[in-house]
């Protein structure tokens, strides 16, 4: 994702947040996707408590962290738009459910490997693939349709709540109970993670 550093303002500062976020989920999907590859070749150590660490952070951050902050406060002013805008948002939205299953198709392949199902590998790195190429996807829409359309519409007050949702790590309706748990578990990882992967994940922002 983009790191664009920007003037403090309400806006900026919440479009900073949530890009930051989104590098952080990035930098994981990007790991997972390295890792996957590794199990191809034969020989390679496969470290299922890695991956399983690494699956269990992308099953749960998204969804009970991230989301629940774009669903409540970042999509509804969309409402006022224009029926092109609402469509847009409607279509992040689904996105959100979607991945839901694609997360399963991975998480039931990485139970195939570690059953040690023949073509387990195989259908792991395809289902992580399809799941990688299409959460990138979405992350990069936000980005580049969603957020200059916000930029442009959005008042003071509506960035003020957006800002205050992704930058609170107090408040229980967003997950402020879990993100210091999710964090340990990323730190987690970083130590589980071969010298390459260690430096790879080290490089995210950390939210």
């Amino acid at each position: 994702m983009t790191d664009t550093p920007f003037p403090k303002s309400a806006a900026n500062r919440a479009i900073a947040l949530i890009k930051g976020e989104h590098r952080t989920l990035a930098r994981m999907l990007g790991a997972i996707h390295m890792l996957v590859a590794r199990y191809q070749h034969a020989g390679y150590e496969q470290n299922f408590d890695l991956f399983d660490a690494m699956l269990r952070y992308i099953e749960n951050v998204p969804n009970k962290l991230h989301h629940p902050k774009e669903d409540k406060v970042l999509f509804p002013p969309f409402m006022r738009f224009a029926a092109s805008d609402k469509q847009l948002v409607a279509e992040l939205e689904h996105d959100h459910a979607r991945g839901e299953s694609r997360l399963g198709s991975m998480r039931r392949a990485y139970d195939a490997v570690r059953a040690g199902v023949t073509n387990g590998p195989a259908v792991l790195s395809a289902a992580t693939q399809e799941f990688v190429g299409f959460y990138m996807n979405h992350m990069r829409r936000e980005e580049l349709q969603l957020l200059p359309l916000a930029v442009a519409r959005f008042t003071n007050e509506e960035w003020q709540r957006v800002e205050s949702a992704f930058g609170d790590n107090t408040d229980p309706l967003f997950g402020a109970e879990l993100a210091d748990d999710y964090r340990l578990l990323y730190q987690c990882i970083i130590e589980l993670a071969p010298a390459t992967l260690k430096s790879y994940l080290e490089g995210a922002v950390i939210t």
